[in-house]
């Protein structure tokens, strides 16, 4: 299946934009460690759960470069 091509705007902004998610997902992780109280970490987890799929959604248009590294490195967390 070929993949669909997308303007270069759109790709860097995805890109961007996956960036800033990666950041912030991680550090809602720590964030995450960090806390003992268990309604923070509740929120927390579905704060985490929320990012990942605007994550997913983005690295549909992003760079497959950025996609690829970015999201194994999130995975591994």
């Amino acid at each position: 299946m070929k993949s669909p091509i997308f303007s270069n705007d759109v790709v860097a902004a995805a890109s961007v934009h996956l960036s800033i998610l990666d950041d912030f997902i991680a550090t809602v992780q720590k964030k995450m460690e960090e806390t003992v109280n268990p309604f923070v970490r509740d929120s927390l987890v579905d704060l985490l759960a929320n990012l990942r799929d605007q994550r997913e959604g983005y690295s549909l248009f992003a760079a497959p470069a950025t996609t690829s590294v970015a999201a194994s490195s999130i995975a591994a967390v």
